[in-house]
């Protein structure tokens, strides 16, 4: 819930009643004397006080309003006030007037913009598989086929910001041109603009919610629909032109002039990308607290039924953001095209958080409109928010009838689940989700699929001392990490017992069980799909172990041309060890070898047929109480009987290279190869050598070229030649 929200209600119900009644007076806005409007205070009268009476209250603190109606009858003005210790006198003041409800600054609004990328666009548009866009026009178009659609069915959708360059040839289909007004600075009848604002920001949020799609060009709006035919867009600019920066102010009054008139025309969604830059404090240093701005807010929603959405700001913090964070809107979070959606960085870096934001769409690297026919990569909540508003849209066409606070539910309740189950601070409610959300409206299935991960493969359970259990397992493609549940008892109940928290972390040791106890484990792998959804793997296969000696970690290696040398390191709880081998690689294995002593960890099995391969386990063991407890055997080690792996140096010496191999005894090989290669060539023979030759010099080179060079020696056993493995590859530059 949102806590900040909760607090200010009774005062917006309070506000509601005194901002927006119908009295017999009809009170009076002045101008701004500034382009962005923030020299001024708005100032609401309580209900019933005449016009004279309010005169008076002016004249009492000396400040000015001109007689010009704010948009509609109502009891707020707006005054016009030289210098900020004006303002402060006069605040102080009318707080003191019985006849004032509230006073309040007219606070400045910003844009939700951050970087955005002058690449060439590319037709991929990630974020309508993130969000199941193309299914839900497919959903809609079942529900609705095209033939049975009409004019007035259209949603209309809203837009307050910079205005949208509506000669962009991917924003012809779904934009109003004669609902593209100014509100900025002007009073009703508002004129239709011939130009946005030199910013991309206005088109870009309206490229998001309505370009045009299945027209051969650029990207495609989330709301319109496989033929465009589902939305009215207009355009609202709420920013001022004079003095125009990146960073544009919107004043309260002007962002309130544009409630209206979008609420006027039949908007049923409104898409607010801005946010106030003051921080927690206005410009007295008090508590910000937009009344006036919360008001006309509530009004549309409760009143007037609209589902307004905001970009919940680019901070990179948990800061109150207006008017993202007033309880009637809906506060958009930015995600990213994450591969990890059980983590809280699906969230952007730069985007705010918090218990007072509620939802989340993709909005980096998410490509949109720009100005004179051009295309972007925005960053930002001002790419997210428009996401949001857009499915709402959608939502609201499958089924007119439904409340602005229905759509906030089903939104809410069918977004794709991101980070923690259930709501969480940082991504909300989750991902919002076309196709769930269409159909949801439309009371059918979304016929989507549960996403699943493949089964772990190859799991295993070790014993890893006398009170631990080794666990390893193949890697699941996609995985983000693995849930490990336990039982102990063959046919009980299994309880999850580790999350881990990356895809490549392949084994777990499960400490403090009991000696010799029976243990059963099953794994879960949960991931990410290609889309962006939660997946689960079903159920592994069951294993089972028990806590006695750690089962050793077998390794081979060649130290002499008929013998191999196994190696292992140190195991817990072990008082002894026995080797098993097998002369085929699936025949069975013969005890070989005990070994009752816990300090030597290798030994060497002598004596074999030279050129042939052997295979090896191991088990450790433990003495208690008169017995012994055994291990299970270790994973299968093999290698083939021949001359150890040779070791050689390499020196360049002029436009010679020097090549010596590693000294060794001589009756353990009979001689050595040299192979070499160049960048572009492939390896070659170039000279063998007996065993009394340890060095050999490489001439005629070409300088500035890189040389690789590698050797691997041989034994001759009865007239053939037994070789060992290749030597580490080294390298030089003439």
């Amino acid at each position: 819930m949102k806590s900040v929200k909760k607090r200010r209600r009774l005062l917006f119900c309070l506000l509601l009643g005194i901002l927006f009644c119908l009295s017999a007076v009809n009170y009076c806005l002045a101008e701004s004397t500034e382009a962005n409007g923030g020299n001024g205070l708005l100032i609401t009268f309580k209900t019933g006080v005449t016009k004279h009476q309010a005169k008076k209250v002016m004249k009492k603190v000396n400040v000015i309003a001109k007689d010009k109606m704010f948009q509609r009858k109502g009891n707020t003005l707006l005054l016009r006030l030289d210098s900020s210790e004006m303002r402060r006198q006069a605040i102080s003041k009318l707080k003191k007037e019985s006849a004032v409800a509230s006073v309040q600054p007219n606070y400045r609004y910003t844009l939700g913009e951050t970087s955005s990328s002058g690449d060439s666009f590319i037709d991929r548009q990630w974020n309508l598989d993130y969000m199941d866009v193309p299914e839900a026009w497919d959903l809609i178009d079942k529900v609705k086929p095209q033939a049975l659609r009409d004019e007035k069915d259209k949603v209309i959708v809203a837009t307050l910001d910079t205005g949208v360059d509506y000669q962009h040839p991917d924003l012809q289909k779904n934009v109003a041109i004669e609902n593209c007004v100014t509100v900025a600075d002007r009073e009703s009848p508002y004129p239709v603009y011939g130009k946005a604002l030199p910013s991309s920001h206005g088109t870009g949020t309206a490229g998001i919610i309505a370009a045009t799609s299945n027209n051969g060009i650029g990207i495609a709006g989330i709301a319109a629909g496989n033929h465009n035919d589902l939305i009215s867009l207009m355009a609202i600019n709420v920013f001022h032109s004079e003095g125009y920066t990146s960073q544009a102010s919107a004043s309260t009054v002007d962002i309130i002039k544009g409630i209206e008139y979008a609420c006027a025309k039949g908007a049923k969604v409104i898409n607010m990308c801005l946010g106030h830059s003051e921080g927690d404090s206005d410009l007295f240093g008090l508590p910000h607290d937009d009344a006036a701005l919360e008001a006309a807010i509530n009004d549309a929603v409760y009143k007037k039924d609209v589902v307004i959405v905001c970009s919940a700001g680019n901070n990179g913090d948990a800061r109150i953001w207006y008017p993202s964070d007033f309880d009637a809107t809906i506060s958009v979070i930015n995600t990213k095209k994450y591969k990890n959606a059980w983590s809280r960085k699906c969230k952007t870096g730069r985007s705010n958080f918090g218990s007072s934001k509620d939802i989340s769409a993709p909005g980096r690297g998410v490509y949109t409109t720009g100005l004179d026919g051009s295309y972007k990569k925005g960053c930002g909540t001002s790419m997210a928010a428009p996401s949001v508003a857009a499915v709402a849209a959608l939502v609201r066409y499958v089924n007119p009838q439904l409340s602005a606070a229905e759509v906030k539910e089903i939104l809410y309740s069918t977004a794709t689940d991101l980070y923690k189950p259930g709501y969480d601070i940082y991504t909300g409610h989750g991902n919002v989700n076309a196709c769930r959300a269409v159909a949801a409206a439309a009371g059918v299935s979304d016929g989507l699929k549960v996403p699943q991960l493949a089964r772990p493969k190859s799991v295993k359970a070790y014993s890893a001392g006398p009170h631990a259990i080794k666990l390893s397992w193949k890697k699941v493609p996609r995985a983000n990490g693995y849930f490990i549940y336990r039982s102990d008892k063959k046919d009980g109940s299994y309880h999850r017992i580790k999350r881990i928290r990356r895809g490549k972390i392949l084994s777990f040791r499960d400490t403090g069980r009991k000696f010799d106890k029976k243990f059963y484990y099953k794994i879960v792998a949960y991931g990410t799909t290609r889309d962006g959804k939660k997946a689960l793997s079903p159920e592994s296969r069951k294993v089972t172990s028990r806590p006695r000696a750690e089962v050793p970690s077998l390794k081979t290696a060649n130290r002499d041309y008929r013998a191999i040398h196994l190696s292992w390191k140190k195991s817990t709880g072990t008082d002894g060890y026995e080797i098993y081998r097998s002369d085929t690689k699936n025949g069975d294995y013969q005890l070989i070898q005990t070994i009752s002593q816990r300090r030597p960890r290798s030994w060497t099995d002598r004596e074999l047929t030279v050129g042939k391969t052997y295979y090896y386990k191991m088990r450790s063991y433990c003495f208690r109480n008169g017995k012994h407890y055994y291990s299970e055997l270790s994973p299968k080690a093999s290698a083939k009987v021949r001359p150890a792996q040779p070791a050689f140096s390499v020196k360049k010496v002029g436009r010679k290279i020097i090549l010596k191999r590693k000294e060794s005894d001589p009756s353990q090989i009979s001689g050595c190869q040299i192979y070499r290669r160049t960048e572009e060539r492939k390896w070659r023979l170039i000279k063998t050598m007996p065993v009394e030759k340890r060095r050999f010099t490489d001439r005629n080179l070409t300088p500035g070229k890189k040389y690789f060079y590698k050797i691997r020696t041989y034994k001759t056993v009865q007239g053939k030649r037994v070789y060992s493995k290749t030597s580490k590859v080294k390298s030089r530059q003439l």
